[in-house]
């Protein structure tokens, strides 16, 4: 491919800043510019000459304007070949002349949605010549140039420049390939939002870091990062002040909003806090005030606490912020906070602060990549799986909560999984924990060392809940040890009837729910 001589240029933009400027030094190159609507209005009221689109087409605009570029001789004068023979007789025959350049903007659907307009306003601005154009250019760029945004209208005038008015092989190349990530990143948008409207879910995955928020870092300082929001106008939270978020921020921040969800779901009148290190949460607590939910969850484990994340799941008051007066975390997160506790966080610059309010969202999609490709899955659903108590022996006061808040620390914690919950001064709370651990008895061994860590030596009243089945009796005879009596796991082993003879045997307690929370 070779450098290219730009002789007439189809120009049709939603948005016309800097268009003038850009068809000013067409111009000054001797290039043709066809034009519709608003955007030869605009060039025409500044001067510049402009070919009517109806004398390529050769019919008017109609229906509103849906009908005006899309013709038979539009598209022919992008697709033809130049150069190949049978080509250039036919568009000879038909009178198609060429059309070298398409700069086009499409239809402002991306700013309709972020003011949440009507269905009808949102259909309106779904975009079908501009779309079409812009592939069809993209898709000859051997010897068509395209432009789908205003961004690059400076670098298409320095390229104009250098070349003398001509275009290079390369930039046609990057041109069309930034157009099919501009077309498919717009379709993505379409759909996700007609999604949410027509069925109230989100599956469609499409990621380009091209129109993604380059964030502070990857896992690591040596690795770029991007966010991808799901819709155009989404963003995983208002960032009220703090440094800039890095991969690992956002990620602990998203598992702690989702553990505060569950916990939501569990007692929507209480307040939940959750802290989370590396992804676990190393403290969870519920309470009837924000500040106690706080300090058991942050008792959980004092040291981990250190530089977590820490997420609400209702409006954070002053007594709970000034909690946070001599210690170091790295995101607080919460749906409201009130203006005397944002009055204390602003004496901590550092800190990021979070406004995200909760929302539910059963269809929403997890996304991993492996080599060649991704691992696409619908997210676990809040644990509200009924207990099944299979042991002879069987709770003799029921606490619900209790069970249900430790199903929900066992499915946010990395499998293998252990929770040890309890009531302490009446509430319920995460006293232990171990996970992320290939073999489930080190899981256990490690939630009983952190209570005790923690101070905690009796567990006649803990509930120990794992995130899988137990596959031997050990995991049971060692938390027996210890002093625990109950506990909540899915069931479903081959040797589920060995593990119970020991429970019986034991005098223990034992509810299975049929459904695991591995969480890898």
């Amino acid at each position: 491919m070779t450098t290219s001589h730009i002789k007439r240029a189809l120009i049709s933009v939603s948005d016309k800043t800097g268009v003038v400027d850009l068809a000013l030094k067409l111009k000054g190159f001797g290039v043709e510019i066809i034009s519709s609507g608003g955007t030869r209005k605009v060039l025409e009221e500044n001067g510049i000459e402009v070919t009517p689109i109806e004398d390529i087409t050769g019919n008017p605009e109609a229906f509103g304007g849906r009908m005006k570029t899309l013709s038979f001789q539009v598209l022919s004068s992008l697709l033809f070949r130049r150069g190949h023979n049978g080509d250039e007789q036919t568009a000879k025959a038909l009178g198609i002349v060429p059309i070298d350049l398409v700069v086009c903007h499409l239809y402002p659907f991306q700013e309709v949605l972020k003011k949440q307009g009507p269905l009808d306003e949102l259909i309106e601005n779904i975009d079908i010549g501009g779309p079409t154009m812009l592939r069809a250019a993209a898709k000859n760029f051997i010897s068509v140039t395209v432009c789908p945004d205003p961004k690059y209208y400076s670098e298409l005038k320095d390229v104009l420049d250098t070349n003398n008015g001509q275009v290079s092989a390369d930039f046609r190349q990057i041109m069309a390939l930034r157009t099919f990530r501009h077309c498919a990143s717009y379709d993505a948008m379409i759909t996700a939002e007609l999604e949410k409207r027509f069925q109230d879910t989100h599956r469609s995955v499409f990621i380009s870091t091209q129109d993604s928020e380059q964030i502070r870092y990857g896992e690591n300082p040596q690795q770029n990062a991007w966010f991808h929001a799901s819709r155009a106008d989404d963003k995983f939270g208002e960032v009220l002040q703090g440094k800039a978020m890095s991969y690992n921020n956002l990620w602990d921040a998203d598992q702690a909003f989702r553990c505060a969800r569950d916990l939501l779901s569990l007692e929507p009148e209480k307040f939940g806090c959750v802290v989370v290190k590396h992804a676990n949460p190393c403290g969870l607590g519920l309470a009837n005030e924000s500040i106690n939910s706080l300090t058991d969850a942050w008792a959980s484990d004092p040291i981990s606490s250190f530089g977590s994340i820490i997420c609400f799941t209702k409006e954070v008051d002053e007594q709970t912020a000034l909690f946070f007066k001599d210690k170091f975390v790295e995101v607080v997160m919460a749906p409201t906070f009130t203006p005397a506790a944002l009055n204390v966080f602003s004496k901590k610059k550092n800190l990021r602060l979070i406004r995200k309010a909760f929302h539910e969202n059963p269809d929403e999609v997890m996304i991993r990549s492996v080599d060649k490709g991704f691992l696409i899955q619908d997210e676990d659903p809040f644990p509200g799986e009924e207990l099944d108590w299979v042991s002879e022996i069987r709770p003799t006061q029921k606490d619900d909560e209790l069970w249900r808040f430790g199903l929900v620390a066992g499915k946010h914690l990395r499998s293998n999984a252990i929770a040890l919950v309890k009531r302490v001064e009446g509430r319920v709370r995460l006293i232990g924990a171990g996970m992320g651990n290939p073999n489930r008895v080190v899981s256990v061994k490690q939630a009983f060392e952190k209570a005790q860590e923690e101070g905690h030596s009796d567990f006649k009243e803990a509930v120990l809940v794992s995130d899988a089945f137990f596959p031997f009796d050990d995991n049971i005879k060692l938390a027996h040890s210890y002093g625990v009596e109950t506990f909540i796991q899915p069931g479903g082993s081959l040797r589920d009837p060995d593990v119970l003879k020991t429970v019986k045997e034991l005098g223990l307690k034992m509810a299975m729910t049929q459904t695991r929370h591995f969480r890898h």
